[in-house]
């Protein structure tokens, strides 16, 4: 009773938390299933697998949330973040959970393969090659860099939704997988300095993600009102008449959560060049 009650979709809404197992039972069947079915494909192949799982969950989150925008006779109203609250913990949860599905993953079945594309972005971090846009179009400076870079990623996360109705599942997929195997190295040399492996995963976690958090916060962050943003116009020009009053404060509401995210960018760029 209790894994179905978890597993089915309209307890969402009622019960947040859920949220967070369903991505990691989601996280870790679509990680199984990518990797049997095509190994050498697992480590996008699995991404979309999670994306076609939550596609409809979060249809109706955004259709929530665009109800919202619609009982609203201000776009600009003080309790903006308030009033999308909802969508903003769900992301959270959803992202959170794929991190720890596949870290877990990562760490205590090294024979899946299926983080391979993952781990070559994780070393072109490391060697200094940002990955997206290039040196000519984003600048030499890293500051530049993490701003274009990100940037395109926070508004491909906006055109996926806007696209989709919840595509931006996918970018944060990506990124909370990318995050994953990050913390899932930090686990392994846990392990390799004599940790035990559950103590070395219960304490890799928070370890890592501390690590990261200065930086990683704001970003991420950004990519969730961005996501927020392209879902609920998406569902406005779907109900809504074009130029009607209820339309605008939707597309108002929109792009209020696109500056932000943008701000967001640069604020994260600027720590993670500076520290």
């Amino acid at each position: 009773m209790v894994l179905e009650s978890i597993l089915n979709p309209k307890n969402i809404l009622k019960k947040p938390l859920h949220m967070f197992f369903l991505a990691v039972i989601y996280t870790t069947i679509s990680i199984f299933f990518a990797w049997k079915i095509f190994p050498a494909a697992a480590s996008i192949l699995s991404l979309a697998f999670i994306t076609i799982l939550f596609i409809p969950i979060f249809f109706k989150v955004f259709s929530k949330e665009e109800k919202k925008d619609r009982l609203y006779s201000s776009p600009i109203h003080p309790n903006l973040f308030f009033r999308h609250k909802d969508a903003i913990v769900l992301y959270t949860l959803f992202f959170l959970g794929i991190i720890v599905a596949s870290s877990f993953v990562y760490v205590f079945f090294p024979d899946i393969h299926a983080f391979d594309l993952q781990n070559n972005t994780l070393r072109s971090f490391v060697t200094g090659h940002v990955t997206g846009g290039g040196d000519g179009l984003c600048g030499s400076d890293n500051f530049s860099k993490y701003v274009c870079n990100n940037s395109q990623t926070m508004l491909l996360s906006f055109v996926l939704s806007l696209i989709f109705g919840a595509g931006a599942i996918f970018v944060l997929a990506w990124n909370a997988s990318i995050i994953a195997v990050y913390l899932g190295g930090v686990m392994k040399s846990m392990i390799a300095a004599g940790t035990h492996p559950i103590q070395a995963y219960l304490f890799g976690i928070p370890m890592g993600l501390g690590a990261i958090a200065l930086h990683g916060i704001p970003e991420i962050l950004a990519y969730f009102f961005a996501g927020i943003a392209g879902g609920i116009l998406s569902i406005g020009i779907i109900r809504e008449k074009t130029l009607s009053k209820k339309f605008k404060n939707i597309f108002k509401d929109s792009i209020i959560f696109l500056v932000i995210a943008e701000v967001l960018i640069i604020l994260a760029a600027y720590l993670e060049a500076a520290f």
